[in-house]
């Protein structure tokens, strides 16, 4: 902290500190006046707390005006700082006149009580501009020289006394002002760098929040870039239907779940016939639209339990979970005959396209990969059938309706 803001701070503590404590300096005035008023004449008490009560309000107004500025400009005038301690000092000169106006005869008992409110005024003066100290000196200067004239000069010799302990309890004010002088502005000093790094800390820390929503919108990005990844990853991106690697990890779940829980699922591998005649008598793109578009009719009879995967080229895999032969083979035959009575005249040319599928029901003992190879053959027995067919094994057939 530079010293010219060390002391603008303290400049603004002392405004601070005084604008509170005016009323209660209003206050003790008027008592003072109004105990001494049953031994005073009242024109002198009037004169005094006249004066009093006058300066004490263009001093408030001062103070009031010096702060409001400091507010708008976040600086404070010398020039204003000097005019606040020129009223101080004059407040300074208006209680040291408490003895000469208000105690009449050098009265030693009513000179007693206003010097202990002279003290108590001293006392206030040290709590309010201990931390500038030329400020201090002078104030207690003027109240004190004022007190001790007029205790040298009333004749009393019990006032010669009040005298010297005046000068005591001056000086003891001074000794005490001297360090605490010293700690206040250390203060100052510290509580302005605690501030200065409250408010790097406070930019530090913003900029750790903007950087961790810069982290947390990329992640949020990287999540979804991820998920659409994904996505790609798990889908074919021809025909929309799952990729070789997801119906393959979705064959080994039903699997694993048919190990434990004993719930049956039938396994189909789908191949088109004459695909390849497709292709070289109408080009690739028809045999694309073809192989979407009979996804689509498959997908049409399929439930949300159900999976279907491009297994390779034309050749596809279907497993239907929770059903046997006895309930997959009319469904395959619905799928079958839903493509084969289609209208693929636009694409085709009247040409029809068919499937040949072959169908296996899962058994305790035999892996994914078993599974598939079994379902393969009896695709291609299909295939050596005639095509246009749903192939199952024989004896798991007989065996599954002998069971029902």
């Amino acid at each position: 902290m530079s010293p010219p803001q060390v002391e603008t701070a303290v400049r603004l503590h002392i405004l601070s500190l005084t604008r509170d404590a005016q009323p209660f300096a209003m206050i003790a005035a008027s008592l003072l006046a109004l105990t001494m008023l049953m031994h005073t004449p009242w024109p002198n008490v009037a004169i005094w707390w006249g004066c009093m009560f006058a300066a004490q309000l263009c001093y408030r107004q001062q103070i009031v005006q010096l702060l409001r500025q400091s507010q708008l400009s976040h600086s404070l005038s010398r020039r204003g700082f000097r005019r606040f301690c020129g009223w101080s000092l004059l407040l300074s000169l208006l209680w040291s006149c408490a003895p000469w106006w208000l105690v009449v005869d050098n009265d030693p008992l009513y000179m007693m009580l206003v010097l202990l409110w002279l003290a108590a005024v001293a006392a206030a003066y040290a709590a309010y501009f201990s931390s500038v100290r030329t400020l201090f000196y002078l104030a207690l200067l003027v109240l004190v020289l004022g007190a001790m004239l007029k205790l040298l000069l009333s004749g009393v010799p019990v006032l010669y006394m009040a005298a010297l302990s005046c000068l005591l309890y001056g000086v003891a004010l001074v000794v005490m002002i001297w360090p605490l002088h010293r700690i206040i502005r250390d203060s100052f000093v510290a509580r302005d760098e605690n501030s200065q790094l409250l408010t790097e800390l406070s930019a530090q820390q913003q900029q750790v929040e903007a950087v961790n929503l810069q982290l947390e919108e990329q992640g949020r990005l990287l999540d979804e870039a991820l998920v659409r990844v994904e996505e790609l990853v798990a889908h074919d991106p021809l025909t929309g239907v799952l990729s070789r690697r997801a119906i393959m990890l979705q064959g080994e779940r039903l699997l694993e779940h048919a190990g434990v829980s004993g719930q049956p699922f039938c396994l189909a591998m789908l191949d088109l016939d004459h695909f390849k005649a497709i292709n070289d008598g109408f080009g690739h793109l028809v045999g694309d639209e073809v192989l979407r578009q009979t996804c689509l009719l498959l997908g049409t009879d399929l439930r949300g339990s159900d999976s279907l995967g491009r297994y390779g080229g034309e050749e596809f895999m279907l497993l239907l979970s929770g059903v046997g032969l006895a309930q997959a083979q009319p469904r395959l035959e619905q799928m079958r005959l839903r493509l084969q009575q289609y209208d693929w005249s636009d694409l085709t040319r009247q040409r029809p396209v068919t499937v040949s599928i072959g169908l296996i029901a899962w058994q305790p003992g035999l892996d994914l990969a078993q599974l598939i190879r079994r379902a393969d053959d009896l695709l291609y027995a299909a295939k050596r059938a005639g095509r246009n067919r749903v192939q199952v094994e024989p004896t798991a057939a007989l065996a599954e309706k002998g069971s029902a």
